[in-house]
């Protein structure tokens, strides 16, 4: 067993260096690598060095190693900020949702990261600020060329907390965004706004994993939209034999909207309706409609994917 390893390790180490050989350093960008790279262990403090191997051009060097920079800042930011929510969390109080307490804190990091990732404070992270070395290689055999790019990025702890407070001010500023939305909810009285909120406030629960706290909060106030919604009912002000007034309520506060109801009627016709302030005025002909008929129209409203609806008795 040990001679067949010693055989296949002999094997992969002579195509290694087979392809060494046939690889030929063509241009480099200074006579010698820089000390940051031979000796990389002396530069892990207030550095990020990063590194994209075998690009096909420079600028998908660079491209890549930006990519792999800002993933690593942001990683470290949430390394701090899940390390003092971790510090901070009664963890008796805490419902993990089948997770072990290690899988919910890495869930945690993972979501910080992605929201760190998206933040305009990171946009100011350049290719300027670094310092880069690269290689140019061409492979005699198979004539392919690549680059190997290399760049040393400095980040100090100013920057660290800059990006920490940063983050803390736009979760702030989030929980400030879902309160205002729980107390405005009883001031509104326009079924549209409503709906946009709900529409609104659906993509914002993008932004939060569900082991967010702020993601069940605003899930809270969203069922609390839709209720409202769901709860809202036609009131009818007027009965004529060819008119019906009509006016949507939430309890006895008035709710306006730009939509217009369906009619359904087995024997009225020709129907029009118009908006009269923060009434519905609804006409109609019943020539067809006789007393012992079921002369009734049907209201509907689609809200989203609430319906509303009356069935109201016509008066002749």
């Amino acid at each position: 067993m040990k001679k067949v390893l010693y055989t296949v390790l002999m094997i992969v180490l002579s195509i290694s260096l087979q392809a060494q050989k046939n690889l030929k350093l063509v241009e480099k960008s200074a006579k010698e690598k820089p000390d940051w790279i031979v000796n990389n262990s002396d530069y892990t403090r207030n550095f990020f060095m990063v590194q994209a191997n075998k690009a096909a051009t420079i600028e998908e060097a660079q491209n890549s190693v930006m990519t792999t920079l800002m993933s690593q800042i942001a990683s470290s930011v949430a390394v701090v900020i899940t390390g003092e929510l971790v510090n901070n969390t009664n963890w008796e109080t805490v419902e993990l949702n089948g997770k072990t307490k290690d899988e919910f804190i890495q869930t945690i990091k993972n979501n910080t990261t992605t929201k760190i990732a998206k933040m305009p404070s990171l946009q100011g992270v350049s290719l300027i600020k670094a310092e880069a070395y690269w290689e140019h290689y061409v492979d005699k055999k198979t004539k392919e060329d690549y680059y190997d790019y290399y760049i040393l990025y400095p980040f100090s702890s100013f920057e660290l907390d800059e990006l920490i407070a940063a983050y803390n001010a736009q979760e702030r500023a989030y929980v400030e965004k879902i309160e205002t939305y729980r107390n405005s909810l009883s001031e509104k009285n326009d079924v549209d706004v409503l709906l946009n909120d709900v529409k609104d406030m659906k993509n914002l629960l993008k932004e939060f994993d569900e082991v967010d706290s702020k993601y069940g909060s605003l899930q809270n106030v969203v069922s609390l939209y839709e209720k409202t919604i769901s709860n809202i009912y036609i009131d009818i002000i007027e009965n004529e034999s060819s008119k019906l007034v009509i006016q949507l309520k939430y309890d006895e506060k008035v709710m306006n909207t730009t939509a217009l109801p369906k009619l359904r009627s087995m024997c009225a016709r020709d129907f029009t309706i118009k908006h009269s302030g923060d009434k519905m005025v609804l006409t109609f002909n019943t020539f067809d409609c006789y007393e012992q008929d079921d002369n009734y129209v049907e209201i509907r409203f689609n809200f989203g994917n609430k319906k509303i609806f009356k069935k109201v008795k016509i008066n002749l």
